[in-house]
């Protein structure tokens, strides 16, 4: 009981001596004043936060929001919406819709480099009026200081650029959907441009250069938009990160806009360029092989590439009806359920910027409609595979583990609870646990027992590893081999 009450006392302690850190932080730490960009790092999301007096701070995306701040711990401030923004909702049925609303933001005020940031969600039961669920969605974001933008300084007369989130796709008999693209800008002399929109149209454009500012005006399906861009940072010369206003001058309605503006150079892809591994910021990545099968993380779906007649790289995901999505069809009832379309604009060492489209159905084997169109960037490597665990090769994925005779299904899942926050889950016929990746190893713990896997030698078809227990060595475990069931096989195929 003593025990009990001296932590009691040391609980309140340690809380009481947080509130006093962050309020004696506060009290010397100068408040934020004017125009700041919280902007995604590894997606294309900016907010636009006015800071004013008395706490009081002004949130615009697609919407302007009034809202308040305060700090928290470690230089975090967080705001706090005066109203809900829905993002997006979901009709599950005609009495139930829950529409997900954005309430909040909280953020590092580190202006110098990356930091995580926390998006704060509720769940809108629409028609019960009321709030079902909060969650959070947390990503890498940079806060940069309006007077922080740099100076155009870019030649832009006849030249080529793709501008990413440029416009919106929409499709007539799916009301519900809407996605960003990027377009094709060229700039003419004399303040005249012409724009290559999504859907094949084209529009005129004037564009004129003021300071820190690159203001388009544009005419398209009878609306007059105004697009004013500004530069975050330059990339080599090659083109620029961008924060963008958009603004419908007849609706009056404005959103701001991020991502890459990147020169479109005289280059196109080639097998060369193509067959290795390439993988994007966010540690996803695709190996695409000498005889035209791509495998996304080693360990998950396998499909077929090629490059067609535009030197576009295109993949293709196979679907069957019993199977899901599958290499080779065992009859003939596949279809293809999505396209996939990667385009070379620029390149700078092994580094790409691509293009890239799909087209996906709405519905089983329905007809195949563009999903948005944007830039990414890519690191080439002409090897291909893995030396060491990563979480990036875990989504939904099956792998079997063979030793000796024996066969062992695993199943690793990475889902988001609750709260949002992603959960490393393990089934195996043994029972169900929870896994990890610590310093390129895999641990598992299952029944309360940790197993320990260390890559020994990757194939395509599979990873050898040494399976070993807390306190061992990779030298005294057994030799298994996890085998994918993504049907890719060996490479070379008489391996």
């Amino acid at each position: 009981m003593k025990i009990k009450k001296i932590n009691l006392l040391l609980m309140l302690n340690i809380f009481l001596l947080t509130i006093v850190c962050t309020k004696l932080y506060a009290s010397n730490t100068p408040s934020p004043q004017g125009n700041y960009f919280l902007i995604g790092t590894d997606v294309d999301q900016v907010y636009k936060l006015s800071f004013k007096p008395n706490n009081q701070v002004i949130v615009a995306d697609d919407f302007k929001v009034p809202a308040q701040w305060l700090w928290q711990a470690q230089q975090q401030i967080m705001v706090n919406f005066s109203q809900p923004q829905t993002r997006y909702q979901f009709p599950m049925s005609e009495n139930e819709t829950y529409v997900h609303q954005l309430i909040g933001l909280s953020f590092s005020t580190n202006t110098q480099e990356p930091s995580e940031y926390t998006q704060h969600m509720q769940v809108w039961h629409k028609e019960a009026q009321m709030v079902v669920q909060t969650y959070t969605l947390s990503d890498q974001g940079l806060l940069v200081k309006q007077r922080q933008l740099k100076k155009w300084q870019t030649q832009l007369v006849n030249t080529t650029w793709e501008i990413a989130n440029f416009d919106e796709v929409t499709h007539a008999e799916v009301d519900w959907f809407k996605a960003s693209s990027s377009a094709s800008v060229t700039f003419h002399e004399d303040g005249k441009g012409t724009v290559n929109h999504w859907d094949n149209t084209q529009s005129d454009l004037t564009w004129k250069l003021t300071g820190k500012k690159l203001v388009l005006h544009y005419y398209r399906n009878e609306q007059n938009v105004k697009l004013v861009i500004r530069i975050v940072e330059n990339i080599d010369d090659i083109g620029l990160r961008f924060v963008a206003k958009q603004v419908n001058k007849k609706s009056k309605q404005a959103k701001w806009l991020s991502g890459f503006m990147i020169e479109k150079q005289d280059v196109a892809l080639t097998d060369e360029q193509i067959i290795g591994q390439w993988r994007k910021p966010n540690g996803r990545f695709h190996d695409y092989y000498p005889d035209q099968i791509a495998v996304a993380s080693v360990a998950n779906t396998a499909s077929k590439w090629k490059l067609n007649h535009l030197n576009q790289l295109v993949r293709e995901k196979l679907e069957h009806p019993e199977q899901g999505v599958v290499l080779n069809c065992p009859d003939n009832r596949c279809y293809v359920s999505c396209e996939f379309f990667y385009e070379l604009l620029a390149k700078k060492g092994n580094t790409l910027y691509i293009a890239y489209h799909f087209n996906s159905e709405f519905y089983p084997q329905g007809p195949l409609k563009l999903q948005g169109k944007w830039i990414i960037k890519v690191e080439y490597d002409e090897a291909f595979g893995i030396n060491d665990f990563s979480r990036n090769i875990f989504a939904s994925t099956a792998m079997n583990l063979e030793y000796q005779d024996q066969i062992h299904p695993y199943l690793f899942q990475r889902l988001p609870d609750e709260s949002g926050n992603l959960v490393n889950k393990v089934i195996t016929p043994e029972g169900t646990g929870t896994f990890s990746v610590i310093e390129g190893k895999l641990h598992t713990v299952i029944n309360q027992q940790e197993s320990i896997f260390e890559i020994t030698e990757f194939a395509r078809d599979g990873l050898s590893v040494c399976q070993y227990q807390s306190g061992e060595h990779c030298s005294l475990g057994k030799q298994a081999i996890f085998k994918f069931d993504h049907e890719a096989g060996p490479y070379p195929a008489n391996q």
